[in-house]
C-alpha cells in the first residue's frame, strides 16, 4: 500500500549543467506521471488537493519546469524533442523505468514528444486542451482578436514583449486581482463562477508568479518553442493517448483536439461540452485515474457517444 507524504520540491543538475526543478507529490512508490505544464509554469502548491488525490489514485505525480521557467535554467536553441532528453535524465536519476505523462494546453506537444522519443518508457499519454499540429495558435480560424493579436506580438518582438512584461511584474505582483481579471476574461462563461473562487485566485496567482521568478523571458521563450515545428509527426506517437478538451475554450479551440486525435494513431477523445481551457483543474482525478487505469473509463465512454456514422479516423470519441 503506497505511503502518502507531502510535495516537495527539488532540483536535479543535468549532464550539460542545467538545473532542472521539479516537485515531487503522492507516495514515492506510487505510479509515476510526470506533469508537462501549460504556458505560465507548474501550479502545484496552489493545486487542489493535489496531495489528497496522489494519495487516493497511488499516483506519485512529478511535476519539471521547462528551461527558462520557474528554478530550471535556460536552454539556448531547445527544441519540444530535446524536452524529452530532460524528462528521460529525471527519470533515470528517481529511478524510474516507466510511467505516464500527462501535458496540459502548450506542454500537450512536450508530453507527445516524450512518448515519441522515449518509446516503450511511457506506458500511456494524456493531453488535456492542448495545441495541435493543425496551425499555430494564433493562426487558428474564428480564434477571439484579443487572443490573436497578443500572440502575434509574442511571435513578431519577443524581446519587447520580454521588456514589458519584466516591467509590469511588479506592478502585478501588488495588485494580484489584475492578473485574476485577465484570467477571467479569457475563460469559458461557465468556468468563471469557479475561477472567481479564493482557492483559484491564489493558484493562479501563485502559479504565474513561481513562473516568473526570473522574469518573463522564459514564458516568452517557450511560446517560440512550442508555436514552432514539433519536429515529428503525430501519427509517430504509437502509445495509447488520452485527448480532453472542453468545447468552450476560448483559448484553444475544440478543432485542435479532433485534428489532433485523428492525427495520432491510438486516440480516447474526452470532449466536454461545458468546459474552457481550465479543464484539467476541474477534473484533475478522473483525467489522472483514466490514464493510470484507475478512473471509470467505461462509464465515460458509455455517455453521449457521437453518432455511429460519422465516425473520425484514428480516434475514438467520448463526451460528459
Amino acid at each position: 500500500m503506497p505511503t502518502s507524504r507531502s510535495t516537495r520540491s527539488d532540483c536535479l543538475v543535468l549532464s550539460d549543467g542545467r538545473r532542472l526543478a521539479f516537485t515531487d507529490s503522492g507516495p514515492e512508490d506510487g505510479v509515476p506521471v510526470f506533469y508537462c505544464h501549460g504556458a505560465i509554469g507548474t501550479p502545484v502548491s496552489g493545486t487542489v488537493d493535489l496531495d489528497a488525490i496522489c494519495a487516493r489514485l497511488g499516483v506519485r505525480y512529478i511535476a519539471p519546469s521547462r528551461p527558462g521557467i520557474g528554478g530550471s535554467d535556460p536552454a539556448p536553441g531547445r527544441t519540444i524533442r530535446s524536452w524529452a532528453t530532460d524528462l528521460r535524465e529525471l527519470a533515470d536519476a528517481l529511478g524510474l523505468d516507466r510511467f505516464y505523462v500527462v501535458g496540459v494546453s502548450a506542454g500537450g506537444p512536450y508530453a507527445l514528444a516524450a512518448s515519441h522519443a522515449l518509446r516503450s518508457r511511457v506506458r500511456r499519454v494524456a493531453v488535456v486542451s492542448s495545441l495541435s499540429p493543425l496551425c499555430a495558435l494564433k493562426d487558428t480560424p474564428g480564434l477571439r482578436k484579443r487572443i490573436r493579436y497578443p500572440l502575434a506580438l509574442l511571435e513578431r518582438a519577443p524581446r519587447t514583449v520580454v521588456g514589458f512584461g519584466n516591467a509590469v511584474l511588479p506592478l502585478l505582483s501588488a495588485r494580484p486581482a489584475l492578473l485574476n481579471r485577465v484570467m477571467e476574461v479569457h475563460a469559458a462563461r461557465s468556468e468563471r463562477a469557479r475561477l472567481a473562487t479564493a482557492v483559484e485566485r491564489s493558484a493562479a496567482a501563485t502559479s504565474f508568479f513561481d513562473s516568473c521568478a526570473g522574469g518573463v523571458g522564459g514564458l516568452v521563450s517557450d511560446y517560440g518553442v512550442y508555436s514552432s515545428s514539433w519536429g515529428f509527426d503525430a501519427s509517430e506517437v504509437y502509445s495509447e493517448v488520452d485527448v480532453w478538451h472542453g468545447s468552450a475554450d476560448p483559448l484553444v479551440p475544440v478543432e485542435h483536439a479532433l485534428v489532433l486525435a485523428a492525427a495520432l494513431p491510438h486516440s480516447h477523445v474526452y470532449v466536454d461540452p461545458e468546459e474552457g481551457h481550465h479543464f484539467f483543474r476541474a477534473n484533475l482525478e478522473r483525467i489522472l485515474g483514466v490514464l493510470v487505469g484507475t478512473g471509470e473509463v467505461t462509464a465515460l465512454r458509455a455517455l453521449r457517444q457521437p453518432p455511429a456514422d460519422k465516425p473520425r479516423p484514428g480516434a475514438r470519441a467520448a463526451a460528459r
